[in-house]
């Protein structure tokens, strides 16, 4: 059963008794949340009957005190628990002791009158420990995890279709690229562009260009482009650019290195043979994060891609340790750059 008939289902009160809803993407995190809602508390936060607990500041067993109690004045309880950090291999610093056997035993033999859902907003669970075990046996299990880039497409299309808002090729793709594929970004974005269409219901490459801002990831992969074409006035003008906007250098320089790493990654990846699934799924990225790093990837040579990796590594070691001035520091890097690599081209 896909997301779509999960929610349906939620929202009909087709209700299990506990519910784990894992993965990363916020807007289906929030989405299925409201299903909750709608279909346990008919769409209201009734204060008697609805509580929401974080495992990061409160215990396990106060989430489970409400759960066994019976409902005021409904027919249900519904009991939210959010950040079980106790699912996986990390623990953050300062949070409660848990007491995961009372959650064992309630997860075996919930309350019939109330709905239990886990919110665990990770990539992945540590399946050996017992109550990861537990709930994936006796727990209904929902995936909120980050779509690939065909099933986002496919989500996007059938909302705008549901809101009767058509949206041309070049614009869907140019919302796909300016957003990196997140859903969440996605959908944050198209209300401000459903409300642009006013009465054409139509949104134009245009409207999507004056609407929705350049995110600071894709600032840097076109920043890294320009480093590898050695267009040093095109780099340095949107250096000055993000320095406006007040990045700090040394925010900037982590992220390419850390862009150039995925391009590395990638590359050795596709030539032994790894399709952009295997790939996303070894590096644990985003699809379409992937799929960007190998259209950028292939229009340069391994030795290039290292080369301006090291040189990053350098200069971020310079900046930190005081050996020169940060706002300099990167302006060097792309002009030492493209002197060494106009050398290698001419030899």
């Amino acid at each position: 059963m896909g997301i779509g008939e999960e929610l349906a289902a939620i929202r009909k009160g087709n209700l299990a008794p506990v519910y784990l809803v894992s993965g990363t993407e916020e807007y289906l995190m929030n989405l299925t949340r409201d299903a909750f809602i709608t279909g346990a508390l008919g769409g209201m936060k009734d204060e008697f009957n609805f509580g929401r607990f974080d495992m990061e500041t409160l215990s396990v067993a106060s989430a489970l005190e409400e759960a066994e109690s019976f409902p005021f004045f409904g027919d249900r309880r519904l009991v939210m628990v959010d950040n079980p950090y106790f699912l996986t291999s990390e623990k953050p610093k300062n949070v409660p002791e848990q007491d995961l056997d009372w959650l064992l035993s309630y997860v075996k033999q919930p309350a019939d009158f109330t709905v239990f859902v886990i919110f665990a907003p990770y990539e992945k669970l540590d399946q050996r420990k017992k109550i990861s075990k537990v709930l994936k046996k006796e727990a209904k299990l929902i995936d909120v995890q980050p779509m690939d880039e065909k099933r986002t497409k496919q989500y996007v299309k059938e909302f705008l279709a549901a809101e009767e808002v058509a949206i041309k090729s070049e614009a869907f793709e140019l919302l796909f690229q300016l957003t990196g594929g997140s859903l969440s970004k996605i959908m944050n974005e198209l209300e401000k562009l459903i409300l642009y269409t006013n009465e054409s219901r139509i949104i134009t490459k245009q409207a999507v260009r004056n609407l929705v801002p350049k995110s600071l990831e894709q600032n840097i992969f076109e920043l890294n482009e320009k480093v590898l074409k050695k267009d040093v006035q095109g780099a340095l003008d949107l250096y000055a650019d993000l320095l406006l906007q007040k990045e700090e250098p040394i925010k900037i320089i982590a992220l390419m290195i850390s862009q150039f790493r995925l391009l590395l990654q990638v590359k050795i990846l596709r030539e032994k043979g790894y399709q952009q699934s295997e790939i996303a799924s070894v590096l644990k990225v985003h699809p379409y994060r992937v799929k960007l790093a190998a259209q950028q990837e292939r229009k340069f040579d391994k030795e290039s891609l290292s080369k301006a990796h090291i040189g990053l590594i350098e200069s971020d070691y310079k900046m930190k340790t005081g050996q020169a001035d940060q706002k300099l520091q990167f302006e060097l890097f792309v002009l030492k750059f493209a002197e060494r690599q106009k050398r290698m081209s001419m030899r």
